[in-house]
């Protein structure tokens, strides 16, 4: 009997993703840090900050070269632009040479405050693709495990209608997105059984959060790199200074694949990888499969390569 328990948890397993380069959980470790600051401040900044340019085509962009999930820090040490929708500090990525669709998760971590991204997708002359807004990246609430958070999944096709191919990706807010607030829905029940009910209430307070002009976004990029693969040239500019944006000129330079300094490409931490594995542990000592799966799946969304195994282990020893 328990035999065939450990065949059916297998099966239900497969159908669960285990794909870490599309995992999206907490962000960066300093991220209450970075989003503590109060959204006045932010806006004061992104209203004093000198515009960088007039094109977009003279943005900075970081290339991404491989699959994988990395967090994009938007502070008013990033470049200043005025879009339609209103000005906004904004980082340029140049997306990978794929053979196939690129899909990419978008995850902004609700802390203090909340940055609503939009992504802008540019192709190879820097002409809007696809803009992906506040009606696509929605409100995902907590979980065990992961905060509160903006969420969505898009796939750039290989080939748009119109012949067109997604070369450049833009991380910016809006002006009106800026003026909004944000209400969190009530924790998960569970948040308790693994300690975080002090963390995740104190912010379920009923009270609007206000959003901001500064915050994090996390990207998952899932894609199958080019076979042929080959060097571009992608616009990098020099430092801003106090010029005008119409005097400077852009520096070519070859392309530059994201450094760590800009990016950090996060795992699941490993006192919170033991802590799901005690939890499963438990679970089936308790014959409590349902939870048990349920810890699995948590603890593979956050990183976990280990859970899986902890799961069948257990379940192993039982039958002894």
């Amino acid at each position: 009997m328990k035999r065939m328990l450990i065949i059916a948890l297998a099966v239900i397993l497969t159908g669960c993703s285990n794909n870490k380069s599309m995992i999206i959980d907490y962000g960066k470790n300093d991220t209450q840090e970075i989003q503590k600051v109060n959204p006045a401040v932010g806006y004061q900044e992104l209203e004093q900050a000198i515009l960088c340019c007039d094109s977009l085509s003279e943005l900075s962009y970081s290339l991404i070269s491989n699959p994988g999930k990395f967090d994009f820090v938007i502070t008013s040490q990033n470049e200043a632009f005025n879009f339609t929708s209103g000005k906004s500090f904004v980082k340029g990525i140049a997306l990978p040479t794929s053979d196939s669709a690129i899909k990419i998760s978008i995850s902004s971590p609700i802390v203090s405050s909340v940055f609503v991204p939009t992504i802008l997708i540019l192709d190879a002359q820097y002409k809007p693709l696809r803009l992906y807004g506040e009606e696509s990246i929605t409100y995902d609430s907590g979980s065990l495990l992961n905060v509160d958070r903006l969420f969505a999944d898009i796939e750039l096709p290989a080939v748009f209608e119109d012949g067109r191919h997604a070369k450049y990706l833009l991380i910016l807010t809006t002006e009106s997105a800026m003026q909004g607030k944000t209400i969190l829905a009530l924790p998960d029940a569970s948040a308790a059984e693994i300690g975080r009910e002090d963390l995740i209430y104190k912010l379920h307070n009923n009270k609007p959060l206000a959003h901001t002009a500064t915050g994090i976004v996390r990207l998952a990029f899932d894609y199958r790199p080019s076979s042929k693969l080959f060097a571009k040239e992608i616009v990098i500019k020099k430092p801003i200074s106090s010029e005008k944006a119409q005097s400077i000129v852009p520096v070519q330079k070859a392309a530059e694949s994201v450094s760590a300094e800009e990016v950090i490409n996060n795992a699941i931490q490993p006192e919170s990888e033991a802590m799901f594995i005690a939890l499963i542990e438990q679970a089936v000592e308790d014959g409590d499969y349902k939870k048990a799966l349920r810890f699995v799946v948590e603890a593979e969304r956050a990183g976990s390569s280990k859970a899986r195994d902890a799961l069948f282990d257990a379940a192993n020893k039982q039958q002894k």
